[in-house]
């Protein structure tokens, strides 16, 4: 959306003005009251897969995959906890530390599903890795290092015909492991990771795990399309597993785009540049964490020739980062060679307009009404310790059509109005444009804004 189409705003009514005080209080105080949550915990409702320890990979560059995070403004990285002398095991101990001291948190998953006759073995084992190793590196406290630990990935997805049982049984000993350790037992433990396309006779296979997770945890892919679709159901399927959950934690999400279209919905680049943001605030309203995977893709050489010789040569798994590769080899793809994709850009424009690093606080409700919105439009309200409310808004609608043909989708704005219980300045702004605001205007107690595609952003105050 071009920047002149967010000039035209809304004036309060001459009438209203000569209206005496009394009048105005009152029709201010009618105004709904919105409650509104902690600007920053946005930024802790996002999170971002990583392969620090697979050390034949780019992710072997590990101080640039740290300067990466660090300069897209993630709080929480997902993966893995390895154990032994392993080089993989030393890099991940060195990034683990090291991005601790800038405050970004693990969310550790632990031990394979193949684990499972010897779960206690192998979740002790990482407790006591642990306590051993990190905690007196961390001053004590390992909570400055880890967020949460997670159970096996994808546990209906290993080809085990007895993953529901063994499943179970892993996510014990992870319990059991972590609540027994004096270093870890203050750790929320979520549970075991499901496929994106878990079914109802699935999670009720795996059964209640609740005596057993702090949190609910599974995968969903968005095949493509607008992120807000299918996380209510999603979340319906797995209550089955996790009915008393308070926090959600889905730690794989996302979009792919690769140009071959033969397996899966792949979209271009710029899609997912818009889908991604708009999905952080889709799960953070649902006051679940939106784990993307991943932040890096593999090198791939593609033959371009025809659709039929994209689809034999492209390897669909190398094209779920968020930094693309420019060279065809491991060897070649040095940092200097990376490519940040437009994903990249607007969600850290987004994480930084968020960020509000501070002590816990109660955010004020905010008296506001919004018309003129339809079926489709979505709402979030958030507030910094400066007082500023931020109003998010966005809309439940597709924007590209798959590869193949990866068209663009016409998306026509429609305007809404914010009425305000006081008057406030406010600034606009589209994270997938600018970090910048593209409107600001001075005080008044009515706004017009329009809302197409993009998620828009707008601060009161």
């Amino acid at each position: 959306m071009l920047r002149r189409d967010f000039l035209t705003v809304g004036l309060t009514s001459m009438a209203s003005a000569a209206l005496p005080s009394e009048t105005v209080h009152a029709a201010a105080t009618a105004l709904p009251r919105m409650q509104a949550r902690m600007s920053d915990s946005i930024c802790e409702s996002y999170l971002v897969n990583t392969k620090l320890f697979f050390k034949d990979t780019v992710y072997g560059h590990t101080d640039a995959v740290i300067n990466l995070l660090e300069d897209l403004g993630v709080r929480i990285v997902r993966e893995r906890i390895t154990t032994g002398t392993s080089i993989g095991t030393r890099k991940q101990q060195h990034a683990m530390l090291r991005m601790a001291k800038h405050g970004i948190r693990w969310h550790a998953t632990v031990g394979n599903l193949s684990d499972w006759r010897r779960a206690d073995q192998v979740n002790r084992d990482v407790m006591r890795h642990l306590a051993n190793y990190y905690k007196p590196r961390l001053d004590g406290d390992l909570s400055a290092m880890l967020h949460s630990f997670g159970g096996c990935n994808e546990i209906d997805g290993q080809g085990d015909g007895q993953w529901a049982k063994h499943g179970r049984i892993m996510q014990k000993a992870l319990w059991r492991a972590a609540k027994g350790n004096a270093a870890t037992r203050h750790i929320p433990v979520a549970g075991p990771s499901t496929r994106t396309d878990i079914t109802r006779r699935r999670a009720s296979d795996l059964g209640d795990l609740s005596a057993w997770s702090d949190w609910a945890n599974g995968h969903i892919y968005n095949r493509g399309n607008s992120p807000t679709r299918e996380i209510d159901e999603h979340m319906r399927i797995l209550r089955r597993c996790f009915p008393d959950a308070k926090r959600w934690i889905f730690t794989e999400t996302g979009y792919n785009d690769s140009p071959q279209d033969n397996l899966g919905f792949t979209v271009p680049k710029e899609a997912a540049a818009i889908y991604v943001v708009r999905g952080i605030c889709d799960f953070f309203k649902r006051n679940a964490i939106y784990g993307r995977f991943e932040l890096l893709d593999d090198p791939d050489a593609i033959d371009y020739s025809t659709q039929a010789t994209i689809n034999a040569t492209a390897d669909r798994n190398a094209h779920f980062g968020l930094v693309a590769m420019t060279k065809n080899t491991i060897s070649e793809a040095t940092p200097d060679t990376w490519r940040k994709k437009p994903e990249y850009q607007t969600t850290r424009r987004f994480l930084h307009l968020m960020a509000d690093r501070g002590r816990s606080f109660s955010p004020d409700p905010l008296r506001l009404e919004i018309s003129g919105g339809r079926k489709d439009l979505q709402r979030v309200l958030v507030q910094k310790r400066n007082g500023r409310h931020y109003l998010l808004l966005w809309r439940d609608v597709d924007v590209y059509t798959h590869y193949p043909d990866a068209d663009p989708i016409p998306v026509n704005p429609y305007t809404v109005t914010l009425r305000l219980g006081t008057q406030r300045p406010s600034a606009v702004f589209v994270p997938r444009q600018d970090d910048q605001p593209v409107a600001t205007h001075p005080p008044r107690s009515r706004i017009r804004v329009p809302v197409g595609k993009n998620l828009v952003v707008v601060r009161l105050g």
